[in-house]
């Protein structure tokens, strides 16, 4: 049995949450996202600085991760307002991902920034302290922002959608 290249998945007759899960998926990741910036915000309005939270991060690691580590926490430390731009980082992520604009793109970026977090001021998630249970978010992350690129959550609902029709040939949406 051949498939149908003129049937659409899912069918004009589906449900609401079949034909719109692409769009619950990339809001969800968003509302995720936007708490993220929200207390990254709380920290640059309170005068804080992430460099003592990422420096935090290297106690207890093997001795190869640590010096990793601490050198992350020196150029935090070095840079008046690194906090500040990882707040306006995880806004602008937030936000494209709320209006579906360069989806393919944005997740890209947002995998190796991701990783970097994790492997910085979550110190690998933890999982080389002793009674370790979970690796932390970002290999979640990284893996939710690669779901994106293959479902092309911008195109459905979103500005990539509308980029795409009107340009299709730029592989950006």
């Amino acid at each position: 049995m051949t498939p149908n290249n003129n049937e659409q998945f899912p069918p004009e007759g589906a449900g609401l949450i079949r034909r719109n899960w692409r769009v619950g998926l990339r809001l969800f990741f968003a509302i995720v996202w936007s708490a993220d910036a929200y207390f990254k915000w709380l920290i640059v309005l309170n005068g804080q600085n992430l460099s003592d939270a990422i420096g935090a991060a290297a106690d207890g690691q093997p001795a190869l991760i640590r010096q990793w580590i601490q050198t992350w926490a020196g150029i935090a430390s070095s840079m008046s307002n690194f906090t500040l731009l990882i707040a306006i980082w995880e806004t602008v992520i937030a936000v494209f991902l709320f209006v579906g604009l360069l989806v393919p793109a944005l997740s890209v970026v947002g995998i190796a920034f991701n990783l970097i977090i994790w492997s910085t001021a979550e110190g690998f998630g933890g999982i080389f302290e002793p009674g370790a249970m979970d690796i932390g978010t970002g290999p979640l992350y990284a893996a939710i922002f690669a779901g994106l690129i293959v479902i092309q959550a911008g195109r459905q609902k979103g500005v990539d959608g509308i980029l795409h029709m009107r340009m299709p040939r730029i592989p950006l949406w």
